[in-house]
Parts: structure tokens; sequence; C-alpha cells
């Protein structure tokens, strides 16, 4: 007779913590059926507090492995629904994995033992169907019960946010942390002085206040403050008394928990707890996030972009702001570069150059080598630099393109004719509509040739490339027209490729 080796298995979640299924129970049933028919148990897993529909779980986990490698040859639960919840992983489990790795099941309450045969009847799956619609259903109610709650006005999420704590007598209720409250008023206060979230953060690192993780001794809790909290508080409505619901999504089946982006599916419901922050000052700082969002912002480009290299392992230089501080404010120090593989693989170049002297040191070396240059050569490639930059150039160009995208709708609009897709009198309609576009843009053509005939006074155009030998006026597309490459080896070597 072959000797079996069993593993129990036990699991509980936390929102089923009925008497009949605890932890105890499943162990008192498991062992006295292994003990009846004397199969030896060698391992117990337990798994408390886990959801059934979960596939991954620590006792789950570790009993897989140990099946992988040989450690038992037979699992034995108190039901089906112990080891998963999961229609389609109860028919994995029982028709793959255990046949596959040679273990015998055995389901006490529901009399099912694969035997020596490792067969289990279909009778199996339809109990995977009855766990999985069990959890759907509960997840439904837990969820329903949840939002009746909201609607009446009660809390219950696991924290309160950063400023309120939970009453003592009755957790569905919040009342403001004095003991913090004050910090969210500074944060207020301190963005609609004109203070950025990114120097608030560093405001309150500075002066070493507990990011809300940690005032709440909560795992993992972040030692710094970043401005996304910053940000987050800013534009949390539950400091001026309000709360909203459908904000977050949360899966009770697989305890996961997303934030709803959709802001039309929010809910906001008023008044359901005493405020931190007047509504005026809320609205102040929202008004004032909205403007910071429609400004355009212009992405700095520092003057030497994607022409500097590491001399030693050629790769790019990366360009990095430094800062200092003080309690009030922060400074920006400068920028500079260094080789962007220095913290990653140790490339051996550990140079740090600012840009301030880098850009001296390359406009000087710029000087030299067009001051070696003919002027008429300059003046070829500058009159190319103008005409693609030039603005009425680039208004030329869009209303050729223009006529071209009309004169393609003509075609396709014969075609449509000829296919008798439309009528004659539509395409005539149609016909005149384009010709007259077509016209419009040919008369702006007319206009902006008459007031521009993209020549350059030649005497002017040599002043201004006097100007550029002399270090004026220099920019990133202008540079790379007389630059492939600069390679910095050390802050008193640096290497120069020239493309003239």
């Amino acid at each position: 007779m072959k000797e079996y080796k069993a593993g129990i298995y036990l699991r509980l979640s936390r929102e089923h913590n009925e008497e009949n299924n605890s932890i105890e129970a499943q162990r008192e049933i498991t062992n006295k059926y292994a003990t009846k028919n004397g199969y030896k148990v060698i391992k117990e897993y337990v798994d408390n507090g886990y959801s059934g529909i979960l596939d991954s779980r620590p006792a789950l986990n570790e009993m897989m492995i140990d099946i992988s490698r040989g450690t038992i040859n037979m699992v034995i639960v108190k039901d089906i629904s112990r080891l998963t919840r999961n229609k389609n992983k109860t028919g994995w489990y029982t028709e793959i994995f255990f046949p596959d790795n040679d273990i015998r099941f055995i389901s006490v309450t529901e009399n099912i033992d694969s035997g020596e045969r490792y067969e289990i009847d279909d009778s199996i799956m339809l109990r995977g169907i009855a766990n999985q619609y069990y959890v759907t259903d509960i997840s439904k109610k837990v969820r329903a019960n949840k939002n009746a709650m909201k609607e009446a006005g009660q809390f219950v999420e696991n924290y309160a946010p950063y400023g309120y704590k939970k009453q003592e007598n009755d957790k569905h209720k919040v009342i403001i942390d004095e003991d913090v409250a004050d910090n969210i008023r500074k944060i207020y206060d301190m963005y609609i002085e004109g203070k950025t979230s990114s120097q608030i953060a560093e405001y309150f690192n500075i002066n070493k206040i507990k990011t809300p993780s940690r005032y709440m001794n909560l795992k993992n809790a972040s030692k710094k403050w970043r401005g996304e909290q910053i940000c987050d508080i800013l534009s949390n409505p539950f400091y001026i008394g309000n709360t909203i619901m459908n904000k977050y999504e949360t899966n009770y089946i697989k305890k996961t928990c997303k934030e709803n982006t959709n802001r039309d599916t929010w809910i906001i419901k008023e008044n359901t707890h005493k405020p931190i922050i007047e509504k005026v000052k809320y609205d102040k700082v929202q008004e004032i996030k909205a403007g910071k969002r429609n400004k355009t912002r212009i992405k700095y480009q520092f003057l030497l972009k994607d022409l500097l290299y590491c001399g030693h392992c050629k790769r790019k230089l990366q360009y990095k702001i430094y800062k200092s501080y003080d309690k009030q404010r922060y400074l920006y120090d400068g920028a500079g570069f260094n080789c962007s593989l220095l913290y990653k693989t140790g490339c051996k170049n550990k140079t740090y150059i600012r840009e301030k002297d880098l850009n001296e040191i390359i406009k000087n070396e710029i000087i030299k080598r067009l001051s070696l240059i003919e002027v008429d050569k300059t003046t070829n490639r500058l009159i190319d630099y103008y005409k693609e930059n030039d603005e009425n150039m680039q208004k030329l160009k869009e209303y050729q393109a223009e006529i071209e995208k009309q004169e393609r709708k003509k075609s396709i609009l014969y075609k449509k004719k000829c296919g008798q897709y439309i009528t004659i009198e539509e395409y005539k309609r149609e016909y005149q509509k384009l010709k007259e576009e077509i016209k419009k843009y040919e008369n702006l053509i007319d206009e902006l040739k008459e007031g521009n005939d993209n020549t350059l006074d030649e005497k002017k155009v040599k002043e201004i490339i006097q100007e550029f030998k002399e270090g004026k006026f220099m920019t990133n597309n202008f540079l790379k027209e007389i630059i492939s490459k600069i390679e910095v080896y050390s802050k008193n070597k640096i290497q120069i490729t020239f493309n003239l």
C-alpha cells in the first residue's frame, strides 16, 4: 500500500469569521479524518485572513512549492471552498495540477476523494461555480451596505484622512485631529501665498514634520513629504466637510482598491463632518490650480542638449539641477552635467561640470572656430536656417498644404459622383465650396509673397554672422549645425568634434 504524506490546508477570510469555519474547527475536522484513515500529517498550511478568490496566498504558495518538491503527496481540506472559490481554479487544481504532481486530494465534508486513480467526478466543477457565486454575492452585499452607510453620512474607510481621526465611541464618525490640523491649514495658506506643492513639501521636510503615513504608524511609511501628497490634500473636498462617494472602486473579491478617474460618476455628500478649511479658501486654491493648469508650460532646453557625451564610456551626460535649502525656501544652486552611468554601472568618470562653466568653454571654442570660416560659407548656412525658421515661410507651407488637402477632397468627391454615391446637385454644391476654399488660400499666398520676397540683405547677414562669431545669439539648433558632439573627460579635458 502506498505511503501517504499528507498536508492539511486551512483558510479563513476576515469577513467570514463564522464558528463552524474557524481555523480551529477546520483543524479538528481534517486531523480527525487523517487519524481515522491512518494518514500521516507532515505539515499544516494556514492562511488566516485571506479570500478564497485570491490566487496568491502565503501558505498556499508554500504548499505548492512543497508539492513540487515532493514533500507531500496528499492534500486534505475541510471543503473545496477552503482551497479556492474561483471556479476556473477549482478545475485547474483538481484536473491538472494535482494529477500531474501525483497528489491525492480529499475534501472531508463533501466526501470527495480522488483516490488512487487521482480522478474526481464532474460535480466538483459545480461546487466551484457555487463557491464563486457565493463570494460574488457577498461582495455585492458588502458594497451595497457600505454605500448605504455613506449615503447616511457615515465614515466607512479604514483610515481617516490626515487631519482627522475616528471617534473612539463611534468609528463611523470622524472628528478634527487638532494635533495635525494646523498642518492642513498651513498647506492651504502657503499655496495661496504663492508657494508650489514641491516647495511646501520641502518646507515640511526641513521642519521635520512627520508624513501622514508616519504619523499614523503605517507599515512602509514614507519618510519624506512629496509634492503629489500636497496636491492631493489641496484637491480633497473632505477638508471642507464633504465626502466623495465612488471616488474609489473596491473589489471585495480580490481585495483590491483603485481610484475611479471618471469624475462624472462621483457623488459628493455635503456637510458630513466638521471642516478644517473654509470653503472660500478651498475655492481660491482650486482657482489658482486651474489657472496654473491652463498656462502654457515652456520646458527649459539647455544650450548643449543632445551634444554632450562622457569621454570614457561614451554615454550621454545627464543634466542635473542641484538645490540648497533653508527653513523658509529652497534655492537653485545651478545646474551641471555628469555621466549618466556613474551611479548605475560605476563609470570611472566622476567629473561634474557646471552648465555655466561648460557653456563658456564651448562659446570660446566656437568663436575660435568661426574665426577660421569664410563669411560666405556661413552665410549660405544661415540663409537656409532662416528659411526653415522664418515665420512667413512657415505660413506659406501651411497654406500650400491646405491647398493640397482641398485638391485631394476634390478627387474623392469626383469618385463619389462617378460611383453614384452622391447626386449631381450634391457634387456641384460641394465642388464649389472646395474651389472657394482653394481660392482663399491662393489669395493668402499672394499676399504673403507681396510682402516678403524671401531675400536677405547680404550686408545685414554678414553683420549677423559677425555677431555669431563674437558669441552672441547662440542657440541649440545653431550649435548642432557647427558641432557633432562634445566629449567631457574632465574639467580640463574637453574634446569637440566640429561639423565644419
